[in-house]
């Protein structure tokens, strides 16, 4: 039986920023980037299921209120990012890009910057504007790539981890998993990770049950621009892995075998949108990721909709339509890959 673990604090104050103000140095070295490839999943369309395509994108979208100020550069004495990280010794992924010999972060590269020992002797870092980067139509993607990297590390430092093939994050774990958390004033719990059984048959009568893994509630969630605006954008799915907890058991998509799981429901998407922007804010009303030089800010309410009769504008009635069919919610369905 699956043990319960209370790991979501319940604080509802809204978090306040104070933006920080960097050092002009130097003037930025040019850069030339090759096209950094648009993730598949960010692309397609979410919740087929959902007749409404506007209600559907509104309920997945967080709207970012602070972005940071600064991209920093600095020339590598490195040719990869590995040798980065390895010099780094630092624990977690590392939020940063590195093009031919030039280090690009949001955060500064100080002499007591975790990439201090990887820059080269003599080469003052620079600084540019990220508005520039992520409103020019070339170099936005590779905005929002920095952005995407340093959610990760945020994801990290809650516990989850990020596999890079199946672009999701997940619990990876050595035993089962259900977290506390509160919505509409109700405290429940969730299943997030639950072992992966598999059924022999003995004989016609009898047969044997064991574990072959882990099954994984797991959610795709990165930056994305729409027109001027910019979102995290929260997309639910599901994960197997081995019995170590991490390797990934399928590189194909994976689904509940019980088609009427497959197909969400509103009050579903809803819930699960709602539960795991409850994970990454840890039950704030902002999600916060520290930069160094100011923070990145993203409210966690969905950006509203035109469609009201599907998905409500306002943040109580979700709250109410997502409270819908909670009792349909249970342990994480059987799961397998989808034949492409």
């Amino acid at each position: 039986m699956a043990s319960s673990e209370q790991s979501l604090p319940f604080q509802r104050s809204a978090i306040s920023s104070s933006p920080a103000a960097a050092k002009t140095i130097a003037p930025a070295p040019e850069r030339r980037f090759p096209n950094a490839p648009v993730r598949a999943w960010k692309m397609r369309p979410l919740f087929a299921e959902l007749a409404n395509v506007e209600a559907r994108i509104s309920a997945s979208l967080f709207p970012v209120v602070e972005s940071p100020k600064y991209v920093f550069s600095a020339e590598s004495r490195f040719q990869t990012e590995k040798e980065i990280v390895e010099a780094s010794g630092c624990a977690g992924p590392l939020p940063f890009l590195l093009n031919g010999s030039t280090i690009y972060s949001l955060s500064p590269l100080t002499p007591r910057s975790v990439f201090a020992s990887a820059i080269k002797a003599g080469h003052a870092p620079s600084q540019e504007q990220f508005s520039d980067w992520l409103w020019d139509a070339k170099e936005s993607r590779l905005a929002i790539e920095l952005l995407d990297r340093g959610l990760r590390l945020h994801a990290w430092k809650r516990g989850l981890r990020f596999d890079e093939d199946h672009a999701l994050f997940y619990f990876t774990r050595s035993k089962p998993k259900k977290l506390w958390w509160e919505i509409g004033g109700k405290i429940v719990q969730r299943e997030v990770t639950a072992p992966h059984l598999k059924k022999h048959e003995i004989d016609i009568h009898r047969h044997a049950e064991f574990q072959c893994g882990w099954k994984h509630e797991a959610i795709r969630a990165g930056f994305v621009q729409f027109g001027r605006s910019l979102f995290v954008q929260f997309e639910p799915a599901w994960f197997l892995t081995e019995l170590d907890g991490k390797t990934p058991a399928t590189s194909q998509t994976v689904a509940p075998l019980d088609s009427s799981r497959s197909n969400r429901r509103v009050a579903d998407v809803l819930r699960t949108l709602r539960f795991w922007s409850a994970v990454f804010a840890k039950s704030h009303r902002e999600l916060r990721i520290e930069t160094g030089a100011g923070p990145i800010r993203v409210r966690m309410t969905p950006a509203s909709s035109s469609a009201p009769r599907i998905i409500p504008k306002e943040p109580a009635n979700v709250n109410h339509f997502a409270l819908a069919d909670m009792e349909d919610d249970g342990p994480i369905p059987e799961l397998a890959p989808v034949e492409p």
